[in-house]
């Protein structure tokens, strides 16, 4: 499953410290014009108000944001304790989750 794939990338990614995670740290990585290639992932079951917040500013700053999994999956994925929103600093791996998001969609 492409859900699965997507996960997998993310686990290479909190390897090699290409995560950025954390509200302050989220919205500067929404926000950091350096960055050509950005996703958000967000966890399905995150709160409301987080879900809207991110989607807000990503729409304003043009980020693609992806619904995926639960908090547990992407925190047993990442290896960090109750994550709910992430964002990949590496702009390969960012092409490489948008592209698998686009074939699961299609």
């Amino acid at each position: 499953m492409n859900e699965a794939k997507i996960l997998s990338l993310l686990g290479f990614a909190s390897k090699a410290k290409k995560l950025v995670y954390g509200k302050d740290n989220i919205r500067d990585y929404i926000k950091n014009k350096r960055l050509k290639r950005k996703v958000i992932i967000i966890a399905s079951d995150a709160g409301e108000r987080v879900k809207k917040d991110i989607k807000i500013r990503c729409e304003i700053s043009n980020v693609p944001i992806i619904e995926l999994s639960t908090k547990e999956r992407l925190s047993q994925a990442t290896g960090m304790l109750n994550i709910a929103v992430l964002g990949i600093k590496d702009e390969n791996m960012v092409a490489s989750i948008i592209n698998i998001f686009r074939e699961k969609n299609q």
